[in-house]
């Protein structure tokens, strides 16, 4: 079939080896062979007559129910990607998940200079993110990397990459800080920011995108509603840059399970497209930012296992996030929704007034006279009614009457 062009293989249960004949079609563009079962490596001279625009993942999903059963994988591609060669340099859309390539960062990505999309989720790859990537990819609009053995910083450059919107690099061994410059990602600092450039086939290529802890099924036209950053489970320290927020059109931030220190950025209410929220289980102190009860769109927050303390901010849409296992294990924390009742005002020291009494105390002797005079205005008022026989026929006899 010399003349076909797109081949789409995609959800059945074909096994064995991908041919190496395949690299024989010479005006072949579009390939997806995922969710199979294959095995062995890549042929090296795939799309060696016809410039590949996607090569769909490869990963080997066993679907056993719907939704998928993301613990029943079957790993069995293996090796590494084929080496630079010119008749990959268009590739625009790149998934490779849940396989078992491994080493260095393929060094062939750099020479994809139309690549959109990247996703190497549940490999083996070990070794650091290159910087390039932020500077020989620059449409590069998903980055998904999680779940393999990468270490090393996280490249600075990435926020060089204007189109970008979805970035996941949790489940790794990275370290250090979070790179300031990401607050100058413009897609996630312009809402609604126009990338339809980037599409332009017609080819619905697809990806299995974590969101909220669970995946979805997420096609190329529907993808530019997902704004992410999750950077979770690494080995992260530092504060929070302050400068996260500014990037106004992120729904989902998660960089929970690292060794984050400092407290929550006060600005953070400035994310109002924000629907998911995770700091939990790293080292954050000082009080949570009554600016939070600000983001109307929250539907997720996870403040849990930190050092966390004062009073829980509430009103809005924190109202309504009413579970404990919110803010647990923030020894210092209080308020609604835990049952840890906050003083009448923890943050100042005792007062007096012009005459040297304490103010708390001149209020709870107040509380005490109001209750003393109730008390005796109800007795006396039921004496008059039991030992003074006209009032008390008077008293009645208007009851009557009304």
């Amino acid at each position: 079939m010399t003349a076909l062009k797109q081949l789409d293989l995609r959800n059945n249960q074909l096994k064995g080896e991908i041919p190496a004949t395949i690299s024989f079609l010479r005006n072949l563009n579009h390939l997806a062979l995922g969710t199979n079962k294959f095995t062995g490596t890549i042929p090296l001279n795939l799309g060696r007559w016809q410039p590949l625009r996607l090569i769909g993942s490869s990963q080997l999903l066993v679907e056993l129910a719907t939704p998928k059963i993301y613990g029943s994988v079957k790993k069995c591609l293996f090796g590494k990607l084929p080496t630079a060669r010119n008749h990959i340099f268009s590739l625009e859309w790149l998934n490779l998940a849940k396989n078992n390539f491994h080493g260095e960062f393929p060094s062939v990505i750099q020479k994809c200079e139309n690549l959109a999309t990247l996703d190497l989720e549940g490999n083996r790859y070990d070794s650091i993110i290159p910087s390039w990537l932020g500077v020989k990819n620059p449409w590069l609009r998903i980055i998904q990397l999680r779940s393999n053995m990468f270490y090393g910083n996280i490249p600075r450059k990435l926020s060089q990459l204007a189109y970008l919107q979805l970035l996941d690099l949790a489940d790794n061994n990275l370290t250090g800080s979070i790179p300031t410059e990401f607050a100058n990602l413009k897609s996630m600092r312009q809402q609604n920011m126009k990338q339809s450039i980037i599409f332009q086939y017609q080819y619905f290529g697809q990806i299995d995108v974590n969101w909220k802890g669970h995946y979805y099924e997420v096609f190329q036209r529907t993808v530019s509603l997902i704004t992410e950053m999750d950077l979770s489970s690494n080995f992260l320290t530092g504060e929070i840059p302050t400068e996260r927020s500014n990037l106004h059109s992120l729904k989902f931030i998660n960089l929970s399970w690292n060794h984050l220190s400092g407290s929550i950025p006060k600005d953070i209410g400035d994310l109002k497209f924000l629907e998911s929220l995770d700091f939990s289980w790293n080292q954050l102190t000082g009080t949570i930012p009554s600016s939070i009860a600000n983001l109307m769109s929250l539907s997720s927050l996870n403040l849990s296992s930190n050092h966390l303390s004062g009073e829980i901010p509430k009103g809005n849409q924190l109202q309504t996030l009413d579970d404990p296992s919110i803010y647990v294990n923030n020894s210092g924390l209080c308020g609604f929704p835990l049952s840890i009742a906050c003083p009448s005002d923890s943050s100042s020291v005792p007062s007096f007034d012009e005459k040297g009494y304490h103010k708390d105390l001149g209020e709870l002797w107040l509380h005490y006279w109001v209750a003393a005079g109730f008390i005796f205005g109800i007795w006396l008022w039921l004496g008059v009614l039991g030992f003074c026989k006209p009032w008390r026929i008077a008293i009645f006899d208007c009851v009557d009457k009304m």
